[in-house]
């Protein structure tokens, strides 16, 4: 069972969907180690969740403070465990407009997004880990406030050329990637 590890909702159990090849939900471990690292800099700011699965990281971070999560998912069966967290975090008292769930591409929305000068505080990506990395930080980049933070969650035995000369946190077979001031 997958659950909030911190702040307002801790312990509320999400829904994920069923089967581990459609997504790969971000351990409780590594929410918890990324929100340490963010921690202190993510109060009252907009978090951009891009390819969140059952959305646990962004409603992880309206848990822990943030004013806004926006949580894209393209994947229709993935989609509906986020929307359904979604409501269940609406429904023990989250604000309606801190949460915003779209059914989309990440890189498109990343195209549109920049298009029309949106940007983010903290922005976190999680994709597929069979996925191209290639264009990922570029899109990243373009939504990033100049004070942001950009974090990619990537497998550890297979970095991105990215990663290399960033801070990276190594969590088993998960490793994050962390741009920007900390």
């Amino acid at each position: 069972m997958l659950s909030l590890t911190g702040g307002r909702f801790k312990g509320i159990s999400l829904r994920t969907p069923p089967g581990k090849e459609l997504i790969r939900p971000t351990s409780g471990k590594v929410r918890q180690a990324l929100f340490n690292i963010l921690r202190g800099r993510i109060e009252g700011l907009d978090f951009l969740d891009l390819y969140a699965g059952s959305g646990a990281v962004g409603l992880e971070a309206v848990s822990r403070g943030c004013s806004r999560a926006v949580l894209i998912e393209n994947h229709p069966v993935a989609f509906r465990a986020l929307e359904s967290n979604c409501k269940v975090l609406l429904s023990k008292g989250a604000e309606s407009e801190s949460l915003e769930w779209q059914r989309r591409d990440a890189g498109e929305f990343c195209r549109v997004a920049a298009s029309q000068g949106r940007s983010f505080r903290v922005v976190f990506a999680d994709p597929p880990f069979s996925s191209e990395f290639s264009g990922l930080w570029p899109s990243i980049s373009a939504l990033l406030d100049p004070a942001g933070i950009g974090v990619v969650q990537f497998p550890t035995r297979n970095p991105p050329d990215f990663a290399a000369g960033t801070r990276v946190y190594a969590y088993g077979e998960s490793s994050l990637a962390v741009f920007g001031p900390l």
